[in-house]
């Protein structure tokens, strides 16, 4: 398929004529756009006004349709939006907004959910975002250097000493280190944070940890930190393993925002999104959704773990994250002096 920049297709300037944008995480997003794409030429064969959608399929970290959550005005946001992670619809500008909160309306999930999904309060009590799937972050362990450490079950377990400076983590915006913060402060509090400070012995981005795993640049970690498509994308050995955390798989959600006032081929969108036929081709990705007849290679009693939704709308997550980052920046600087010889990639 080939890749066209976003402002090739549809200039900037029109893209409140679209019904649909779908923005996703770079791993799925082709077989996103793939399945986006049969489904709009179905729905256009047999449908007038015509569906006008579009998966930006530009360079990754460029957000190509970039603002939409400073929109104005109703009559220019598109009928159906669809983001992940924590960005600009979660700062204060966008959410203490009544006016554009009132523009949205919550989309019924899947009954019964995904399995990996149950005991999650997935329905937002605000009706702003509709949760369609997740990108979940695993365990990819070094048993060989590991040694004779145990191996690490849960999520809760990174921050026991005996993993001090075993510990790869990924390190991107809005990405691995602000889930596995929010999770260790909810649970462990300040001390968690602290601890987890000294476990982690590199923070780096998805390729350099792929290549630590291999042992490529001398320093290997005993436990890796990344999505599970990523895991997945390390060439196999026979001393690398994928753990689904005991616990539950890192949340990383992928969520829709959809008009409360909207067409018929909008209201399509929505179903699309909820869709077998999308949740099998992000499957493929390794990327999770609730559709309940999506099948995923993993142990019975898998499931997730999640802040949730009252604790993100408890204080400005944004802010909560910052916060967190200062007490755990503030412990490895201190590391840092007391311990130089241990490597510790503080990431800018």
């Amino acid at each position: 398929m080939k890749k066209e920049k976003a402002s090739e297709v549809i200039p900037d300037s029109l893209r409140e004529e679209l019904d649909f944008i779908g923005h996703i995480y770079c791993p799925v997003k082709e077989r996103f756009s793939q399945a986006y794409v049969a489904f709009e030429s179905q729905y256009n064969r047999d449908h007038e006004p015509k569906l006008r959608g579009l998966v930006p399929l530009g360079s990754c970290g460029m957000d190509i349709y970039y603002h939409i959550s400073t929109i104005q005005t109703w009559e220019k946001f598109p009928g159906v939006v669809t983001e992940a992670g924590y960005g600009d619809f979660f700062t204060d500008a966008f959410l203490k907004n009544h006016e554009k909160r009132a523009w949205f309306a919550p989309w019924p999930c899947p009954q019964p959910v995904n399995p990996l999904f149950q005991g999650l309060d997935l329905q937002d009590p605000l009706g702003i975002f509709n949760i369609y799937g997740a990108m979940p972050y695993v365990f990819l362990v070094n048993h060989k250097r590991l040694g004779k450490r145990p191996v690490p079950r849960r999520i809760a377990d990174l921050t026991d000493p005996v993993y001090e400076g075993m510990i790869g983590s990924v390190y991107a915006p809005d990405d691995i280190t602000e889930l596995l913060l929010l999770e260790i402060w909810k649970e462990q509090g300040e001390a968690g944070i602290r601890s987890l400070a000294h476990s982690i012995g590199l923070a780096a981005g998805t390729r350099e940890l792929a290549a630590s795993a291999l042992g490529k640049h001398g320093n290997s970690y005993g436990v890796y930190i990344m999505s599970w498509f990523f895991a997945h994308a390390v060439p196999k050995r026979d001393y690398l393993e994928i753990l689904w955390p005991d616990d539950g798989a890192l949340f990383s959600p992928l969520y829709a925002l959809v008009k409360r006032e909207r067409s018929a081929s909008q209201s399509a969108c929505g179903e699309f999104l909820f869709s077998r036929e999308l949740g099998t081709a992000m499957a493929g990705a390794w990327f999770t959704h609730l559709n309940p007849e999506v099948h995923y290679p993993l142990p019975q009693g898998a499931r997730f773990r999640w802040v949730g939704w009252d604790y993100i709308y408890e204080k400005n997550i944004s802010l909560r994250v910052s916060e967190i980052e200062k007490v755990y920046y503030a412990e490895r600087d201190k590391i840092r002096a007391d311990k130089p010889q241990m490597l510790l990639v503080r990431p800018f």
